[in-house]
């Protein structure tokens, strides 16, 4: 990935992609935050940042002496923190940050990007994730209104949006019906067609199921709950706020990422052998590596978390006959997607028996001896019933006897730049051509699917797939067994609909299909408009020899 890429050769040894900092709702707090945000971004990494917990607009601070200004001028100060250094020359720098929907502040919170208001109302240079759960989604489906709070006003609601849904549930309602507790109540479909409109015309509002997030987790979410998650959405790991730069007790959580190309795979035995090189390798990586801040090396050193994805499954599927859209490729990705995470955890197991257990592997659920295909959602069963093809009980018993090495071991990444050098397809996404034509502060590059002349009728590009539901099955039978998450994309074409408007019942179909599923996480919105696949139509003269590149 390209963090490891660009940095192994320079003197800054700092490999992890991803870094996940959590804000508390003081000045200390944010003054830390900001600051921890400058020292990862001038050393390569992507940011994500939960300020979830920041009292709202006219909350009382030092008991009435004075009013808050809100999130958003917090908002603007991590801004120009993530703006003010680019990622070693090799990227500019990029956050994700996140908030609950219930926030009192959310209607103003989810306008932030878009091209409307004045310069004090927008801070349009980051990206933004929004947290949601079982209740706000129950409100949806009932057509019931939800209730917006300031967390400071709400004792011990905002921890339990993410630690226990059904003590969430009841404090909910107990604030609800609390007259004496600052709110606002807003239909929760008003609510949820806002947030599904800004995601759709921004593209980049990305979605957070934090109750999947917590309880299909290698964390007990009792003692490590799963707050936030990073910039691509791939990430869930567990964060505590800092009240200065030097704060052992905060934890900044760090992941090291790298990729299985499934390109290269023949048969699923195939995985076992990069599986551990790569474990292997990113484990050496995180004792190697400097730490900017000591409540990151505090995080990587207890957790030792890595996070091993996959690039190449378009050309694996096609190579394989199958298609994302028609159910074809359920099996096959069960299969895959099962091999992955037993030969990870196989080899994290191993390392665990040369070098020890990672120091918190206690507070994992792997310790409980607790798997992911034992909390994934039943309702996966209805769409592929594929049976378990490895030995899992075996290799319970050998986790529960000698531990893991590192707490998580799977994440999908997007991998837009290392998958060109592989020749391979992005990460998990359909190709939006057979040659597609990527653009970057280096020039123009024309990619062409691997084994073009033998499988140009096999591959189903991004615009040829009739609506998400193909793919969103896909990424949740992948979410069964990876242990973090997954960049989930939504894609929708206009023209496919009356009026070329995507309508929003299609889009909360969506949300509410991928929850239902028990998808973690969605990142981009991608909306064709016909301007970014002309090429993909290029006619292919490659049969003579003559490729037109």
């Amino acid at each position: 990935p390209t963090p490891i890429m660009a940095g192994v050769r320079t003197p800054s040894r700092q490999f992890s992609s991803c870094v996940l900092i959590e804000c508390g709702d003081s000045l200390d707090s944010i003054n830390a935050t900001t600051s921890a945000i400058v020292r990862y971004v001038s050393q390569r990494a992507g940011i994500g940042i939960n300020a979830g917990n920041i009292r709202a607009l006219g909350s009382p601070i030092r008991g009435g002496e004075a009013q808050h200004t809100g999130c958003i001028p917090f908002y603007k100060l991590f801004q120009t923190a993530v703006k003010c250094c680019s990622q070693g020359g090799v990227r500019g720098g990029a956050a994700t940050l996140f908030y609950p929907l219930w926030h009192l502040e959310v209607e103003s919170l989810l306008v932030l990007k878009n091209n409307r208001g004045v310069e004090d109302n927008r801070v349009r240079h980051m990206d933004y994730g929004v947290q949601i759960n079982r209740t706000l989604y129950t409100r949806l489906i009932k057509g019931q209104d939800i209730a917006l709070f300031s967390p400071s006003d709400v004792p011990g609601l905002y921890e339990a949006f993410f630690a226990d849904q059904d003590n969430f549930e009841e404090l909910y309602t107990k604030y609800e019906q609390d007259e004496n507790i600052r709110k606002r109540h807003v239909p929760a479909t008003d609510l949820f067609s806002l947030l599904m409109q800004e995601r759709a015309s921004t593209g980049r509002i990305y979605i957070q199921n934090v109750d999947h997030c917590n309880t299909h987790s290698p964390f007990d979410p009792a003692v490590a709950p799963i707050r936030q998650s990073n910039l691509c959405m791939e990430i869930a790991l567990p964060t505590k706020p800092l009240d200065n730069i030097n704060d052992e007790k905060g934890e900044i959580a760090l992941c090291t990422l790298s990729a299985v190309n499934l390109g290269e795979v023949q048969s699923l035995d195939d995985i076992e052998e990069p599986a551990e090189l790569i474990v292997r390798a990113l484990d050496a990586l995180l004792d190697y590596q400097d730490y900017p801040v000591k409540a990151a090396e505090n995080g990587s050193m207890n957790r030792r978390t890595l996070g091993v994805g996959v690039i190449n499954y378009a050309y694996y599927l096609a190579k394989n006959g199958v298609k994302y859209s028609d159910g074809s490729a359920l099996g096959l990705t069960h299969q895959t997607f099962e091999a992955l995470q037993y030969y990870l955890l196989k080899a994290s197991n191993k390392l665990a028996k040369e070098k020890g257990a990672c120091p918190a592997f206690n507070e994992t659920t792997y310790s409980q001896g607790i798997l992911p295909i034992d909390t994934y959602k039943a309702d996966l069963d209805k769409i592929c019933n594929e049976p378990l093809q490895l030995d899992w009980e075996a290799l319970r018993s050998e986790i529960k006897e000698h531990g893991l090495r590192n707490s998580t071991l799977s994440a999908l990444m997007p991998s837009e730049t290392s998958s060109q050098i592989a020749n391979a397809t992005n990460g998990i996404e359909p190709p939006r051509g057979l040659v597609s034509v990527k653009a970057s502060k280096d020039g123009i590059l024309k990619q062409v699917v691997p084994d073009i002349l033998n499988l140009k009728d096999n591959y189903e590009l991004l615009w040829q797939m009739p609506n998400n539901d193909g793919y969103l099955k896909l990424v949740a039978i992948m979410q069964k067994f990876i242990d973090q998450s997954i960049s989930a994309n939504t894609n929708y074409d206009p023209t496919r609909f009356e009026g070329n408007r995507v309508p929003m019942k299609v889009l909360l179909k969506d949300l509410l299909t991928a929850y239902k599923l028990g998808v973690k996480t969605l990142y981009y919105h991608n909306t064709r408009d016909g301007a970014n696949d002309a090429q993909a139509d290029i006619d292919d003269g490659c049969a003579s020899g003559a490729c037109k590149l």
